[in-house]
C-alpha cells in the first residue's frame, strides 16, 4: 500500500520509540495491512509468526464473507493512530501476557478504491492488545525511524500477541478514542459527498528505515 501511510502519536509518558511501542506500531498497521489485501503473506515479516495463536479479532486469510479470489481493496490516505497506554502486568496475572497496550486509530482521511468514507459509521478503532516477550535475555532494541512504509526485516524479536481486539470493551479506553475523534472532526459530522476529495498522502512517521531489522 503504498499510497497510504501511518503517523504515530504517544501520549505523555510513553516513548514512541520504546521497544513496545515499536511492537504496537508494527502489529497494528500488519493488521490492517492483512484486512485490506486478505492475504496474511503481505503483513510484515514475523506477523504470522506472533499472531500463530493469537485469540480476538486479528485479521486472517480473506475478508470475511468474500470469495477467495475478491482482489485486494487499494487505499490511499493516512491513518492517524495514537498510543494511549502500555502497562506492564503484575507478576502471577493468569496467562502468559505481561504488557497490555491501548491504542487509537483515525482512518477518517483515507479512501479505498477511490470511494469516499463510508458514512454510516465512524472510520475509527480502540484497540487493546495483550503481548508477552519469550526472549531470554534482554538486548538492546534499535531506533526505528525512517521514511519507508514498512520495515525492511522482522522488527518483532521475541514478542507473541496473546490477545487482540480492535475494538476494545475498556469504557474509559472507547471514550478516550471517541471523544479524540470527534475533537479532530468537529464532532460526529462525516463529510457528504458533495465535498470528499481525494485525500493527502502524509510523510509516514515515525516510519520504517532501510534496514529495520532486529
Amino acid at each position: 500500500m503504498t499510497d497510504y501511510h501511518n503517523q504515530w502519536l504517544a501520549d505523555p509518558g510513553i516513548d514512541l520509540f520504546s521497544e513496545e511501542a515499536t511492537i504496537i506500531r508494527a502489529f497494528i498497521e500488519s493488521d490492517y495491512i492483512v484486512d485490506s489485501s486478505g492475504d496474511r503473506s503481505d503483513a510484515y515479516h514475523g506477523f504470522s509468526r506472533i499472531t500463530a495463536n493469537t485469540r480476538g479479532t486479528v485479521s486472517r486469510d480473506r475478508r470475511y464473507g468474500e470469495p477467495a479470489d475478491t482482489p485486494p481493496r487499494v487505499y490511499r490516505g493516512t491513518s492517524i493512530n495514537r498510543i494511549l497506554s502500555i502497562q506492564t502486568i503484575p507478576a502471577g496475572y493468569p496467562g502468559d501476557s505481561t504488557v497490555v497496550a491501548y491504542a487509537c486509530s483515525d482512518a477518517y482521511d483515507t479512501d479505498y478504491d477511490g470511494r469516499k468514507p463510508d458514512s454510516s459509521r465512524l472510520p475509527s478503532s480502540s484497540y487493546e492488545i495483550w503481548m508477552h516477550n519469550t526472549a531470554s535475555t534482554a538486548t538492546p532494541y534499535p531506533r526505528f525511524e525512517g521514511p519507508r512504509n514498512a520495515p525492511e526485516g522482522d522488527v518483532f524479536g521475541g514478542w507473541i500477541v496473546d490477545k487482540f481486539t480492535s475494538s476494545t470493551s475498556d469504557r474509559v479506553q472507547q471514550e478516550t478514542c471517541s471523544d479524540w475523534f470527534k475533537s479532530r472532526h468537529d464532532g460526529n459530522r462525516l463529510r457528504m459527498s458533495t465535498d470528499f476529495a481525494p485525500p493527502l498522502v502524509l510523510p509516514n512517521y515515525p516510519g520504517w528505515p532501510e534496514d529495520a531489522a532486529r
